[in-house]
């Protein structure tokens, strides 16, 4: 009588065809292993952060590791139309601090794209979540499709594979500067980790044979990690508060919410909730908004529009403007403007380290705005070279740079001070994050449009002759973070701009 062969798990089948789909990428034209190799050694793959202190910077414990998650083979269809990168950046400003995607296409429906654009949608992020590639990974060749696709780390199972090929694949994952996130379910496992040296060990409560959850199985392995500096995290299963509150209490550091959030109506309050985190963020609240003043030509007038209350004081250099000034003139506002006011250097107070993520144009205007050193001289170009304007705000120690005429985007990397680009109403790159500090608009209507920009919300500087109608209410809304005024000179402009200051400054409630 015939034994019936042994039925594979889940997680055998699983590994079964991961094996084959990695053989075949490995023989596809351009992404062999020596072509990743060549990349891989070209430097091409973009910066890292490192997961342990990226861990360690919650501001409170349990760490969020938030997960994109299509599909799953217990579940079935989670939810098929999530956008990875509307996903990644929910998550990133809502307070993740890793942020992992499944890529695993047949049974998870996820691809290294989706991985990708979660990256690129919370890159310019002053202080970006880190990328973990949720995968079952098998081969070294994995772990360099997801550096070079963006990830900061990556999962490793243990149940999975033979403690030779698991310390050889996290050998591999350090030398390319990825701590791993290296996955237990039990205390035998736990022990390899242990003995590996592993820095973040997860504990899933989901047993990958037979995907049965029991939500006591990171509790019971808690007690192994006491003596060890570990990071300790619990995934699978947790879709309450009362969930995190107990792990929470147990010591755990970490846990890794995926079917939970992608479910969710609401995530960012589900993970207020679910977190018992407090509600609201610091850039949400109203803030008292800052005057430009464009058109200065002298010293006098600078020294006096700044004790008038004014924070930046614009300087033209397009020679075809009537109000434009020589770098030699503009040498001599900003020893003056010096003299003024507080000597510590902008770039210590304007790039701090976030202690959470914000978006890119929220932080870059925040940290403006709580510099203490006014009024900040402002250069303004519009036919110059990068290499003229490179000099000018050196020769006269310029505090920003506002970029009036058509300039390319990448510019802001070899410019060494904060990049405002103004706005025509056409191009719409001025809402690509990363690529200039702050927004300038010339039209209300325009700046009405900025304020629906979808995904980031895009506070601007609003360019106006006066106070005029409708300033006030955009001012109101918290999103025009800055008034433009252009100037003339005499006691009477000066006294129209005190007036303007103290509007813009205490607007009507």
């Amino acid at each position: 009588m015939s034994v019936p062969a042994k039925q594979p798990t889940i997680l055998e089948t699983i590994y079964a065809q991961r094996a084959k789909d990695v053989d075949m990428a490995k023989s596809t034209p351009g992404a062999t292993p020596a072509d990743l190799a060549a990349l891989l050694s070209m430097h091409v793959a973009p910066p890292l952060i490192p997961l342990v202190s990226r861990l360690k910077q919650s501001p409170s414990l349990p760490a969020l590791m938030a997960e994109i998650k299509r599909a799953s083979p217990s579940k079935g269809a989670i939810s098929l139309t999530a956008n990875p990168a509307q996903q990644a950046l929910t998550y990133a400003l809502s307070g993740a601090s890793v942020i992992s995607v499944l890529t695993e296409p047949t049974w998870f429906k996820g691809s290294l794209l989706d991985m990708r654009l979660a990256r690129q949608a919370v890159d310019a992020l002053p202080n970006r979540p880190a990328i973990l590639r949720k995968e079952f990974i098998l081969d070294e060749y994995q772990i360099a499709e997801a550096r070079l696709h963006g990830a900061d780390t990556v999962l490793l199972i243990v149940a999975m594979l033979s403690q030779a090929r698991l310390a050889e694949l996290y050998a591999y994952s350090l030398s390319l500067g990825m701590e791993p996130l290296v996955e237990v379910n039990n205390a035998s496992e736990m022990k390899i980790a242990l003995d590996l040296g592993s820095k973040v060990i997860g504990v899933n409560n989901r047993n990958l044979h037979d995907f049965q959850v029991d939500m006591g199985t990171t509790s019971r392995l808690v007690e192994m990690v006491h003596e060890h500096d570990v990071i300790l995290c619990a995934l699978s299963g947790i879709s309450g508060p009362q969930d995190v509150q107990l792990y929470r209490e147990q010591g755990v550091r970490a846990v890794l919410i995926g079917e939970a959030l992608m479910r969710a109506p609401n995530t960012s309050d589900f993970i207020r909730e679910l977190l018992q985190w407090s509600e609201g963020k610091e850039s949400d609240k109203q803030r008292t908004s800052w005057v430009q003043a464009t058109g200065i030509t002298s010293a006098p007038q600078a020294v006096a529009l700044g004790e008038a209350g004014v924070d930046m004081l614009g300087i033209i250099f397009d020679t075809t403007n009537p109000q434009h000034t020589t770098p030699h003139t503009a040498s001599q506002i900003s020893a003056a403007v010096r003299e003024s006011r507080f000597s510590r250097t902008l770039s210590q107070e304007i790039y701090p380290s976030a202690p959470t993520p914000k978006p890119w144009f929220t932080a870059q205007t925040d940290n403006l705005m709580s510099a203490s050193r006014r009024p900040l001289l402002v250069g303004i170009f519009t036919t110059h070279t990068l290499t003229e304007i490179i000099h000018i705000v050196a020769h006269a120690q310029l505090d920003l740079v506002q970029l009036d005429g058509p300039s390319p985007l990448g510019w802001i990397n070899h410019i060494q001070v904060p990049v405002v680009r103004t706005w025509d109403g056409t191009s719409g790159d001025i809402t690509c994050p990363g690529f200039h500090a702050f927004a300038r608009v010339k039209e209300l209507q325009w700046a009405r449009e900025l304020e629906e920009v979808p995904g980031w919300p895009m506070p601007f500087i609003v360019a106006t002759r006066g106070g005029g109608d409708g300033i006030e209410d955009i001012v109101q809304g918290g999103k025009a973070w800055a008034i433009d005024l252009d100037i003339g000179a005499g006691e009477d402009e000066l006294e129209r701009v005190r007036t303007i200051v103290k509007t813009v400054k205490n607007p009507r409630v």
